[in-house]
């Protein structure tokens, strides 16, 4: 619609001169998101592994993909605290 005037993006141009990142902000959008997908994965296997546990009905055949979607949960949380912050 040409009589629209975003107000907001108009202050934005004024008063920084155009889309600029810091430099830190810059990094974090260049490097790959890998670690993201890993956790992901690792969330979905631990979500897939549970719901495979409740299938079985001896109790140490159960416990066996329960331990395994732990251990990948424990290793799931390690690779969030190491996850760098903006």
């Amino acid at each position: 619609m040409p009589s629209y005037h975003n107000a907001a993006a108009a202050r934005a141009a004024a008063y920084g001169g155009g889309p600029r990142r810091s430099s830190r902000s810059e990094r974090r959008h260049e490097r790959p998101e890998t670690a993201t997908c890993a956790t992901r994965s690792l969330l979905a296997m631990v979500l897939f592994l549970t719901a495979l546990a409740q299938r079985f009905h001896r109790h140490r055949v159960r416990l066996t993909p329960v331990g395994i979607s732990g251990a990948l949960l424990v290793v799931a949380i390690i690779f969030f605290a190491l996850y760098p912050r903006a």
